[in-house]
């Protein structure tokens, strides 16, 4: 019996063997797919950015190509099967190389009317199969023309021509995390009669390692015919709003976020937002930035205003939300946009401080971004410095209470400096000292609590502040105290806060019966808010109540003498009719 096999002892050999080559199959080259991971795309645009802007300074668009039909007759023919000769940029040129520039043939592939009138031409090589370009023709035209066109405007009259080609860069497939230029538009092909110009609408679409008729392709091709659109509106646009509109156009045309950008800039959430270099962080800055920009303020309407106006970078988006009905400014955004990178919450706050869309799938996002700083001993020091237009988030940890974190973020609001802050962070709850606040470095701060899920945003600190654990933020410079209606707002920094405190200062704590009510508020006031703070659901509620009071309050302020003498007639109107209610 002893060397008896059990039965089923095959059966269980052959399961684990099963199992073992399944596993060996999926999981057994881990080296290969880490060594060359999948490329990041980059647009080539940008670097024509300064040819592009000399090119409009010397010849404006007097120089600019005609629609390439006359009367319905057809003056630039296209014909499938035909071999063109085509200039195309070099990214990686040696200097003394013709400017960049280069000779490449490529084939007609394929020529489609467009209800327009005007002809879709597409050129390749022989690599691209007949299927392929058919992919790309109709994806083209019921996708991104109409969708671009709703939210960037109508692109300039004429043939349109896209050229799939190996583009010529530094791509090393040998270097992990490589990027390639994935396509570009080339504004020197608007001028006729200039060199190395092809005289033709078109952009050039990259064919290895970019794969035509996939996902990351078509969101290349959405991406640079929006820099085609932007071009026919305003060739001088800054870098970084362009950008971020190309950057839009991808996810409006439903390809997605671009997992590559979005990271790069939630690991280096300090990337400035205006001043443009070419790295991955920047086009997922000014991409989140647009995406925001165009969830929370009008969406199409804005994004089409702002490619149609004139106006160059802050100033361009200001004039564009002020067309669409938004009295805000880029600065405004900016501020609620970089608590929303660190928060990425749309269940609070009317939903300011987060993203409408997902972004499910990718690790680093929005909502889990790199802390710049963190500390959990204490008295904690520290110093750092903000870019133009960018933010640090400094983590303070263990402080114990209903709120035991809270974050310092420190902002910049000025296209030209880097600025420079310091901070002292003393428990008691959290007694934290800044330096370096002015009109373009500002300080927001976020409270959390592992027993409360709803954090509590202190839009704008001031140089000395004491972070109640319980919620809620005191300064130094007797901006305290109002704690329902702080709790009930969100923000010490509210205007209706505000309009309460200064009726509080102003006239209640000026005499004696005002002073007594004050201190009892200050009694009965603190649990309440502590448990508002606690049930986002009953702010609205409180906000609804306090109105009367705001309203009273701001007539005071704003008016005091008037206020007075319709408080005064009001009561003599009602004192009437008790009297005469009482005599009948």
């Amino acid at each position: 019996m002893r060397g008896k096999k059990k039965p089923g002892c095959k059966k269980y050999l052959r399961l684990i063997l099963v199992l073992t080559a399944i596993t060996l199959f999926f999981f057994g080259h881990p080296d290969e797919s880490y060594a060359n991971p999948e490329p990041a795309p980059i647009s080539g645009t940008p670097k024509l950015h300064q040819q592009k802007i000399q090119l409009y300074r010397d010849f404006g668009t007097h120089g600019t190509i005609q629609a390439e039909i006359n009367g319905g007759s057809k003056i630039l023919a296209d014909v499938v099967g035909q071999q063109v000769s085509f200039w195309a940029f070099d990214f990686n040129f040696d200097a003394n190389d013709l400017n960049g520039y280069y000779q490449t043939t490529a084939i007609c592939k394929d020529v489609t009317l467009l209800s327009t009138g005007y002809y879709l031409n597409i050129y390749g090589g022989q690599n691209v199969s007949t299927s392929t370009i058919a992919s790309i023709r109709n994806e083209f035209i019921n996708t991104i023309l109409p969708t671009e066109t709703t939210y960037f405007g109508s692109p300039l009259v004429g043939d349109f021509t896209i050229f799939i080609l190996d583009i010529q860069d530094d791509y090393n497939q040998a270097i992990n995390g490589s990027t390639y230029v994935s396509g570009y538009f080339d504004s020197r092909n608007e001028y006729s009669g200039r060199s190395y110009s092809n005289a033709r609408h078109m952009i050039y679409m990259d064919s290895s390692p970019g794969q035509p008729g996939t996902t990351t392709f078509y969101g290349t091709l959405a991406h640079e015919f929006q820099h085609f659109i932007h071009f026919g509106k305003d060739p001088s646009e800054e870098r970084w709003v362009e950008e971020g509109l190309s950057g839009l156009a991808v996810f409006v045309c439903g390809y997605g976020h671009r997992e590559s950008h979005v990271t790069a800039f939630a690991e280096a959430p300090g990337t400035s937002l205006t001043y443009w270099e070419d790295n991955l962080a920047k086009y997922g800055a000014t991409y989140l930035f647009m995406l925001y920009l165009a969830e929370h303020y009008g969406g199409a309407n804005t994004t089409k205003n702002i490619v149609a106006n004139t106006g160059h970078g802050i100033a361009g988006i200001n004039n564009a939300l002020w067309k669409s009905g938004y009295a805000v400014t880029v600065d405004d955004i900016f501020k609620n946009w970089v608590i929303g990178n660190y928060l990425n919450n749309s269940s609070i706050y009317g939903g300011i401080y987060g993203y409408t869309d997902s972004f499910y799938g990718i690790s680093r996002v929005p909502g889990n971004i790199q802390i710049t700083n963190s500390h959990s001993f204490y008295p904690a020091l520290g110093m750092g410095s903000v870019n133009q237009y960018a933010a640090n988030y400094i983590k303070f940890m263990g402080l114990g209470g209903t709120y035991d974190t809270f974050v310092l973020i420190p902002y910049g609001l000025s296209e030209s400096i880097t600025q420079s802050y310091s901070y002292t962070g003393m428990l008691g709850s959290l007694v934290l000292s800044i330096t370096g606040i002015n009109n373009t470095l500002g300080m927001s701060g976020v409270q959390q609590g592992s027993s409360n899920s709803t954090p509590l945003v202190e839009a704008t600190l001031s140089e000395s502040n004491t972070i109640s654990t319980g919620g809620g933020v005191e300064s130094s410079d007797g901006g305290g105290g109002c704690f329902i209606a702080k709790a009930a707002y969100g923000s010490s920094i509210a205007h209706e806060v505000f309009i309460l405190r200064e009726f509080r200062d102003h006239y209640l704590l000026t005499h004696p019966l005002g002073h007594a009510l004050v201190s009892l508020y200050y009694t009965i006031s603190p649990p309440i808010a502590d448990f508002l703070a606690r049930h986002e659901n009953l702010r609205g509620m409180f906000r609804i109540a306090l109105y009367p009071a705001v309203g009273f309050s701001h007539a005071v302020v704003k008016n005091p003498a008037d206020t007075v003498l319709l408080s005064l007639s009001l009561l003599t109107f009602f004192g009437l009719i008790l009297i005469k209610r009482r005599k009948g």
